[in-house]
């Protein structure tokens, strides 16, 4: 037990200086604000093929990122970037390296603070031609208790080499051991036997002894321990820890038992153990981890304890665009290990030296980024060891909103009236003159003219809108009649006609609410004849009469909010053909 204690603390010290490096590195990171643009670049060239580079399932291609910064100079950003796989079935990024996976092709592309690498690489996972075959181990002595598994390596003729599949697995003896179509052969009894995996025409043997070795014991390890504290294992809730059992057999020999052991939490309800030794803690509490395998144990004592902060960001985003004047509240969040988010964490968010913008602190308010000039800038937060940054880019100012004025504009029946727009931008509450205003109407039924200078003539006694628009702000006022029409009427008592010609226009009269008389244009008119073969109405004017009587209809369209009034005047003609016209009059009326 002394000396597993012993190995434990150990490999914990191992890892915790690798963490204080990683830490290290990262707080001695350069002044990235100023980037321009990222290329990416092989490390060492694989083998090129047409489309790009050429990997086999499980080859490894290093890369590089360096960034250009608009002074010219250049820096290495490989271990900033996030890497990314379009199609990570074939092959996925592990850091920096490009880890072929299937038969397939992929584009690999790097990014940072919002910026994408200017190309990419093509990867294309492909077999090649095998020049040999290899199985590992080539020689083992196994205990008759325990398979191991065979792995088979490909050899090209390009000497690259890659682990690659068969299901042409044979073993010489199958009473000693047999293989499946894996390569996981499973010992019978203590001799010997000769393995053989098959590709195309290429072969490869391996040489299995198999012994009375039995399991002694099993030592378990921490592969990613958050601490240690008086022989136990801590982890917060949510933060996987991954187990190793390794078994000591009484020839000596020690092996990997991860697979093959029985893993068993004493508590599910405080974490769970999956049948590779992962645990996943769920609540806060201690409890104990038994590996066992053929009647032999191992405890491991752990303890969940309560959350931490596994990642941090800042908000509102990791890439910021604000323009002059709109000032930005910084805020940082948290991810916990247990998948929570928490926010407005307690921290100082720093500003890496730009002339673009200023921060402004307050106590108690979170801090606020002011923008001074147009370009870019970088804020940087530090909680508990965890490492966010955000960068911003800051424009020139833009149109927030427009001002029409007048305000509440009414205008006469056939009056003018001219609109003007003024914008306020966002660095100002001052309304400034504004071009390229584009102005429109939400009126269907023609009750204003308008032109593209925002003059208005009100053509029909009505309420309309009037939007301008630039760069999508609109601006919206309602046109009023300042003197709506009450009646309408025909103010002549007769019409002469020269016969084969139409008469003079009809004159209709509007009587406003004040009581303002205005000859109405025909166009804002439509007219009604109750016997067109007496006599009808053509474009204002009387056409064709004949020897009877008719009833001529005027009516005028009134719109509001509350939608349409028609107004109506009508006029009884009596029309009497003489040699060369017809007249016609408003009959006397009978005593």
């Amino acid at each position: 037990m002394i000396k597993r204690t012993s190995k434990v603390k150990m490999i914990l010290v191992v890892l915790t200086s690798l963490l204080l490096i990683s830490c290290k590195n990262d707080n001695d990171a350069h002044d990235h604000s100023n980037i321009s643009t990222i290329t990416i670049t092989p490390k060492e060239v694989p083998t090129r093929g047409v489309s790009g580079y050429v990997l086999r399932p499980a080859q490894q291609l290093e890369l590089i990122a360096v960034a250009e910064n608009r002074d010219n100079t250049t820096q290495d950003i490989t271990k900033h970037v996030t890497w990314h796989s379009t199609v990570p079935e074939v092959a996925k990024t592990n850091g920096s390296s490009v880890v072929g996976v299937d038969i397939g092709e992929t584009d690999i592309s790097a990014r940072y603070n919002g910026i994408e690498s200017s190309d990419s690489i093509h990867i294309k996972v492909a077999y090649g031609k095998i020049k040999n075959l290899r199985i590992t181990p080539a020689i083992t002595s196994i205990s008759k208790m325990l398979p191991v598994q065979l792995n088979l390596t490909g050899i090209f003729r390009d000497h690259t080499t890659a682990n690659i599949s068969t299901r042409r697995w044979s073993s010489s003896n199958e009473d000693v051991a047999s293989v499946s179509i894996t390569g996981l052969v499973t010992p019978k009894k203590v001799g010997e036997t000769t393995i053989t995996a098959r590709k195309g025409r290429k072969k490869a043997t391996a040489k299995i002894i198999v012994t009375d070795a039995k399991l002694e014991k099993i030592a378990i390890f921490p592969i990613n321990a958050f601490g240690v504290m008086n022989d136990r294992v801590m982890a917060p809730v949510g933060k996987k820890t991954h187990l190793m059992a390794i078994g000591t057999l009484s020839d000596h020999t020690t092996l990997k038992l991860n697979s093959s052991v029985t893993w068993k939490s004493e508590d599910e309800q405080i974490a769970i153990v999956s049948n590779q030794g992962e645990i996943t803690p769920k609540k806060m509490g201690k409890i104990n981890i038994t590996a066992t395998k053929d009647g032999i144990s191992e405890t491991l004592k752990f303890e969940v304890i309560h959350a931490k902060i596994a990642k941090i960001m800042i908000e509102p985003d990791n890439k910021i665009e604000t323009p002059l004047g709109r000032e930005i509240e910084l805020t940082v969040s948290g991810i916990l290990t247990d998948g929570r988010k928490v926010g407005n964490l307690a921290t100082h968010i720093r500003l890496l030296p730009t002339n673009a913008a200023t921060m402004r602190y307050e106590i108690g308010k979170p801090p606020v980024l002011v923008p001074v000039t147009p370009g870019e800038a970088t804020v940087t937060a530090t909680v508990d060891g965890h490492i966010a940054t955000s960068s911003i880019t800051i424009t020139p100012e833009v149109l927030e909103r427009i001002i029409i004025t007048p305000e509440k504009p009414s205008v006469p029946l056939y009056g003018t009236i001219q609109l003007t727009a003024k914008g306020v931008f966002s660095n100002s509450n001052e309304p400034k003159d504004i071009t390229n205003v584009a102005w429109d109407t939400t009126s269907r039924f023609g009750i204003v003219a308008l032109d593209n200078k925002g003059k208005v003539t009100l053509l029909k006694d009505g309420d309309t809108n009037i939007i301008a628009t630039k760069n999508s702000i609109q601006s919206t006022v309602t046109i009023t009649s300042e003197d709506k029409l009450a009646s309408i009427s025909f103010p002549r008592k007769g019409y002469y006609i020269e016969k084969g010609k139409s008469g003079k226009p009809l004159e209709v009269i509007g009587t406003t609410q004040s009581g303002k008389q205005i000859l109405l244009p025909n166009s804002s008119l439509k007219f009604h004849s109750n016997d067109s073969k007496v006599a009808s109405v053509i474009n204002g004017r009387i056409t064709n009469p004949r020897q009877g009587s008719v009833t001529i209809t005027a009516i005028y369209e009134l719109w509001s909010d509350k939608g349409r009034k028609l107004l109506r005047a009508q006029m009884r003609f009596t029309c009497i053909e003489h040699v060369y016209s017809v007249t016609c009059r408003i009959p006397r009326p009978s005593r």
